[in-house]
């Protein structure tokens, strides 16, 4: 009638056996195992979005700044005054208002 004789017994056996005890510590263990793939998973993740911002932040500082003449040749080299920041001092402002 049963044409897996062996796998009725193999069943039967383990019908008849109680459950294994399970160690005091074991679901310490386990929830340590969980706590400690969270903490990886969130490691993972705030790397992520450092290196995204970080991207996105030197994009934004790459296309804000002129480029050379040798890489373009068709626009002009921005030169930074550095003399113009004593005229827009608050205090220059302040008597250029007189």
């Amino acid at each position: 009638m049963t044409k897996n004789p062996s796998f009725d017994t193999t069943l039967s056996s383990l019908a008849a056996k109680t459950g294994g005890s399970i160690p005091e510590g074991f679901m310490d263990g386990v929830w340590q195992r969980a706590g400690q793939l969270g903490e990886i998973a969130d490691r993972r993740r705030r790397a992520a979005l450092f290196s995204g911002l970080f991207v996105i932040g030197l994009g934004s500082g790459v296309s804000t700044t002129v480029l050379p003449n040798s890489l373009a040749p068709n626009s002009q080299v921005a030169a930074y005054d550095f003399d113009a920041s004593k005229a827009l001092s608050p205090s220059a402002l302040l008597e250029g208002g007189r």
